[in-house]
């Protein structure tokens, strides 16, 4: 082993392993690391971290997607954040595969939140972050192209890219299909929030919403097999299940996210859904030192905030565990849904049920939280830095060098090209 030496060593302390660097890993990490009393190792298919709630806004703005790729680098004081696809994870919870890496890599205790997949533009599977701003730029280009869009699926993804279209190519004339009778029909929101949102997205004149009818995808669907995307470019006659035509000639599909399930489907307890059972301390179900947080665990609903709330409770319960003292049951995040529709209009369903409009919608989503983002990962949006300093370069080196029991040469080997080999986005590919 090498003689890295950091003011606060991690080498001789327990190993946590976070599966996925999402909205909460990365605050399960930031809580575990801050006083070198673990040491955490994110490992991530990206080497970026996708802020996708602000993500749709780059359909039709310049430069919208630098916004939303924030770097690793600052996130973490101590610990590590490595680059590599996790493929399988082991039944009791305490060691994992990593696709092109031969060596299983253990530790003591484990974060499993993986997340979900939207096809592009609503997430993107690039792992290198050069290449999300092309595919961008080259769908800002198919929109700006194009003179009638239709908008398939009224779920939330759908409506909030109908409100940034709407709003910023007003002279778009734009048509949402949707199969059920209200929009946001698969959610559990009330029914004056889908009233509410169905009047806000008809107060853009350009906008025309069909409910209750549904499209035949045989012709979209194999343009779609053939790429990552949610779109088809192209000048075409779609015909309704009550025969209502549409002209059209940009197609994006919004009908939902799917489970990133590839890294524990075949070994952990799932439920009908394929999200990990756990139990109420956050542990899952048969692995006492593994945690499950975010859409991948069965907990609560599939929000971003929802596994942001869940971290400080992982955070306690791996600290009671160490110092085998009573753990700290998770309490449900209070119902909270704010739909953007564009930068000025959107709805909201607040605690308690109360549902609200424009105003308390855009003073609460603002920015779409891009700055408190950037700031959650220790980054100022102005002055992002890409690497870590010298310093931080080492205690990153040093927590490799000790959670996977290597040497000095492969510590740097993996610095620079990731763990494994890096697996090549594939036709088709939306996980993230």
């Amino acid at each position: 082993m090498g003689g890295f030496q950091s003011a606060k060593e991690v080498k001789d302390k327990p190993v946590v392993l976070i599966i996925g660097g999402g909205f909460g890993g990365i605050e399960v990490a930031k809580l575990l690391d801050k006083d070198a009393a673990f040491n955490v190792v994110i490992i991530d298919r990206k080497n970026y971290f996708l802020h996708n709630m602000a993500l749709l806004r780059a359909a039709v703005v310049d430069k919208w997607e630098q916004k939303c790729v924030i770097p690793y680098s600052k996130l973490l004081k101590y610990g590590s954040v490595v680059q590599g696809e996790v493929v399988s994870i082991a039944k009791d919870g305490k060691s994992v595969k990593v696709h092109g890496e031969e060596k299983e890599i253990t530790c003591d205790y484990m974060v499993v939140g993986t997340g979900s997949s939207y096809a592009f533009p609503g997430k993107i599977a690039e792992v290198d972050s050069k290449k999300v701003a092309p595919k961008y730029e080259e769908l800002r280009k198919v929109v700006a192209g194009a003179t009638e869009i239709t908008v398939i699926g009224g779920g939330a993804v759908g409506l909030e890219l109908i409100g940034e279209i709407a709003h910023y190519a007003p002279e778009k004339k734009i048509t949402l299909i949707h199969g059920g009778e209200t929009l946001l029909n698969r959610t559990e929101l009330s029914a004056k929030m889908k009233e509410k949102s169905l009047a806000a997205v008809q107060k853009f004149p350009n906008v025309k919403v069909l409910l209750g009818q549904r499209v035949d995808f045989k012709e979209l669907g194999n343009q779609l097999k053939e790429s990552p995307a949610s779109f088809v470019a192209g000048k075409r006659e779609i015909t309704t299940s009550k025969g209502e035509k549409v002209s059209t000639d940009l197609v994006f599909m919004c009908t939902g996210a799917k489970l990133n399930t590839a890294a524990f489907k075949e070994n952990l307890p799932t439920n009908e859904e394929g999200r990990i059972k756990v139990n109420e301390y956050l542990q899952i179900e048969g692995c006492d030192t593994a945690f499950a947080v975010g859409d991948c665990a069965d907990y609560e609903p599939k929000f971003a905030y929802v596994a942001k709330f869940q971290a400080p409770t992982v955070n306690k319960n791996i600290r009671a565990l160490e110092a085998k003292k009573k753990l700290t049951k998770h309490k449900k995040s209070p119902a909270l849904t704010l739909l953007s529709l564009g930068p000025k209009c959107g709805t909201s369903q607040l605690p308690m049920g109360i549902v609200a409009g424009d105003f308390v919608t855009r003073t609460i989503k603002g920015d779409l939280f891009v700055k408190n983002t950037w700031a959650d990962l220790n980054q100022n949006i102005a002055k992002p830095v890409e690497t870590r300093d010298s310093a931080g370069r080492r205690k990153s080196m040093m927590s490799l060098e000790a959670a996977m029991k290597i040497d000095e040469e492969r510590v740097k080997e993996i610095m620079e090209t990731g763990l494994g080999k890096q697996k090549e986005v594939e036709k088709g590919q939306t996980n993230t």
